[in-house]
């Protein structure tokens, strides 16, 4: 069993998380969902910053609880961009966008959101991101992501010239239907870049629960990130989580280190 320890094996593969892991908004979420609806013609005086920021995650909740995995399976189907569409018009609604407004405007608001988080207008990488990238096709090592997300992320992660890097197309909780920290979705990821479930696969991620713990549980190598003075709006974590034991990572740069030292001259 895997675990927070470092281990002496060579590492064949390295599976990222995708947001505050690789990439990071480029201004809050609700900041943007606010900059676009005003822009849109919402009424600056019916909604606010904070908010669309108390707003999202209920709204967000309200329509993942209508129609579960963005959609996928509903009757009649929604894609992605319909699902988040409606995420989208919960959430200015709950924000105090009146109906009238939305209803005229969301033909507007909806496409410029959708096409902004999937541009590097709405996310930019870490000052590391495409070098550790670079380095490990240098190496010969694997590389892939796991995200809890629908395949809208590919045009994003392309748009940051982060796709073309990897070894392995990424995996997503809309394809495997689990989500981290469920072990099936490290294991079909595992399984998708042609490697056992075992040590020599280091799981890179921000969040405590969902990428370090849930890669622990698979049997995986785990690797917590927490650059100095970063905390992105919403990411999932708390002033008092409990960091004991686990193998925190300062910079992407510290994973490639220790990829270096670990295979050895290459």
């Amino acid at each position: 069993m895997s675990s927070s320890s470092p281990s002496s094996k060579p590492v064949r593969l390295v599976l990222f998380d995708v947001f505050d892991t690789l990439c990071t908004p480029r201004l809050p979420i609700h900041e943007q969902y606010h900059e676009e609806a005003i822009r849109g013609g919402l009424s600056p005086t019916s909604i606010s910053p904070s908010s669309v920021r108390q707003a999202f995650k209920p709204a967000f909740e309200e329509v993942d609880g209508q129609w579960p995995l963005y959609g996928k399976h509903s009757d009649p189907f929604l894609s992605p961009e319909e699902w988040w569409t409606k995420i989208i018009y919960q959430t200015l609604s709950f924000a105090g966008g009146s109906k009238a407004e939305l209803e005229r405007n969301m033909s507007t608001i909806g496409p410029s959101l959708l096409a902004r988080f999937e541009t590097d207008v709405g996310y930019h990488n870490f000052p590391e991101t495409i070098s550790c990238l670079k380095t490990f096709r240098e190496l010969g090592i694997k590389t892939s992501i796991i995200s809890n997300a629908d395949p809208r992320i590919l045009r994003t992660l392309d748009s940051l010239k982060i796709l073309p890097l990897l070894s392995h197309p990424p995996t997503l909780s809309w394809d495997v239907e689990a989500a981290k920290p469920s072990p099936k979705i490290f294991e079909a990821a595992c399984q998708a870049c042609g490697e056992e479930v075992d040590e020599g696969v280091i799981m890179v991620g921000d969040e405590l629960k969902a990428d370090y713990q849930g890669a622990i549980s698979a049997s995986l190598e785990a690797r917590l990130i927490r650059r100095p003075g970063e905390w992105s709006d919403g990411a999932a974590r708390t002033a008092q989580e409990e960091l004991q034991g686990v193998h925190v990572v300062q910079s992407l740069e510290d994973v490639v280190e220790e990829v270096k030292r670990r295979n050895g001259p290459h």
